[in-house]
């Protein structure tokens, strides 16, 4: 049965039918300078340190290769069938994690890593021999053992139940499968051709109580030949499949994602149509029990982010909704980000040659990196607030950061009251409510508050 759409709610889609950032930091990356580097990183590291030692981390490494290429892909990937170009990569990454480890013994500092995340491309293109090398240099500065979480991001179609096995010894006790779509015409769509049987026969019972911590499962709105029947079906399969939390991305065409031209312009969804695939996905994952977390994720009422929600511990980063363990993020391997403390972001090297170059010199592979100043560590948490839980208390902002709200947002006032009589939001002199049909828009709320953004942009949206 299809989710029944108010006409109100069609209208809105259509007067703000427009892309808005994604909001995984703020400021957005593409507002970071490249004037950061090696010296920026370090100093980084030593102020986070100098304040707590003990502060919570988490690590990630980045496998950028894959086998095949899919043609909605946005990550940070290259396409080899050359094992040995992944070896050679792999021997770098190793001294990368070597050169941290030298700063760390340089420091006398054991860092208290509470999770690890290995990302792609595609952490499974890894035979086990590399992965266990890999993991010789892990342990180095993690103790696997006393991980709140180690989760890794699975190819459902590269592994089988002996290497999800094989993972499981090694500490891992989360993995998040790349599932986009069950619909075989969307799949052939997008290049990614996997049958439900494949995950339904990965995820027999023996493998699920392995991973402890639960699984994930990554779906897309937006693909081309998708229409509100067929995620229906997609996501009736995945609730039958019963992952513990689900990650609803919408698809965002990108100017830096070439190969995306591949699919058929004609075939994707607009703007509104994405709108109105998310409203379908939505409406079956609440009427299974799936509560939502923020903007676009899922999780079972007894998954640790769900909890966290009600406590009010997320976080909110590139890699999703966590649980909240940790406080910083140290990235490595190419094109990896880290969150050091609450001032510093940075960014490693997009090509390998200059991640190599910068190791080599025994140099943190940093491409750009941003430094926050106290405007943008307040209204990252206002964002950060909107979008996780619907709603600010304006009053404990004016209390945390010292200022008058009324005062010090009145333009973005102007643009609040707009999204208010359009029953988006609840605005009173004290908070902000996202209402239940305002959260498809809530990043178009927490745009408001960027400061990047140009005003009129959202004026003009409005007339």
């Amino acid at each position: 049965m299809a989710a029944i759409v108010s006409e109100t709610y069609a209208r809105l889609i259509d007067k703000y039918d427009c892309d808005v950032v994604m909001y995984t930091a703020y400021p957005h990356h593409s507002h970071w300078s490249k004037e950061f580097g090696d010296k920026e990183f370090r100093t980084a590291l030593k102020n986070l340190f100098s304040c707590d030692k003990s502060s919570p981390l988490m690590l990630y490494l980045h496998i950028p290769h894959c086998e095949e290429l899919c043609w909605f892909c946005t990550c940070h990937m290259t396409v080899t069938h050359s094992y040995e170009k992944v070896k050679k990569y792999l021997s770098v990454l190793h001294r990368e994690v070597e050169l941290f480890r030298d700063f760390l013994d340089q420091h006398s500092l054991t860092p208290n890593f509470q999770e690890v995340h290995f990302g792609g491309g595609s952490p499974t293109y890894i035979c086990e021999d590399e992965f266990e090398q890999l993991m010789e240099r892990v342990r180095t500065i993690v103790d696997i053992d006393r991980l709140s979480e180690f989760s890794i991001e699975i190819d459902p179609r590269r592994v089988d139940k002996e290497r999800l096995k094989f993972y499981h010894e090694k500490g891992v006790n989360r993995i998040s499968l790349g599932v986009q779509d069950f619909d075989l015409d969307v799949q052939k769509a997008i290049n990614r051709v996997q049958p439900p049987e494949l995950i339904e026969n990965l995820l027999a019972p023996e493998i699920k109580k392995c991973f402890v911590n639960g699984i994930n499962f990554d779906i897309i709105c937006g693909l081309p030949r998708q229409t509100p029947t067929s995620i229906r079906e997609t996501i009736n399969k995945v609730v039958d499949m019963s992952p513990d939390r689900i990650c609803l991305n919408y698809l965002h065409l990108s100017k830096f994602a070439k190969h995306q031209k591949l699919m058929n312009r004609s075939e994707l969804p607009s703007m509104h149509e994405k709108k109105m695939l998310f409203y379908e996905a939505l409406d079956v994952l609440e009427r299974s029990g799936y509560v939502r977390i923020g903007y676009d994720h899922f999780a079972k009422p007894t998954d640790a982010v769900a909890k966290a929600l009600v406590e009010q511990k997320m976080h909110w980063n590139a890699l999703g909704y966590t649980s909240g363990k940790y406080a910083s993020v140290i990235g490595l391997g190419i094109s990896s980000y880290s969150t050091v403390g609450e001032n510093y972001y940075f960014q490693n090297c997009f090509d390998e040659p200059d991640y190599e170059k910068a190791i080599t010199k025994g140099h943190f592979p940093i491409y750009r990196g941003y430094k926050l100043d106290q405007d943008d560590i307040m209204r990252r948490d206002i964002i950060t607030r909107l979008r996780s839980y619907f709603y600010l208390d304006c009053r404990s902002i004016e209390e945390q950061y010292g200022i008058n709200f009324e005062k010090y947002f009145g333009e973005e006032k102007t643009i609040l009251c707009d999204f208010a009589q359009e029953n988006i939001i609840e605005l009173s002199n004290t908070t902000i409510v996202i209402t239940e049909s305002g959260k498809q828009f809530a990043n178009l709320v927490c745009e408001t508050f960027d400061r990047f953004v140009p005003r009129y942009k959202h004026l003009r949206s409005m007339a």
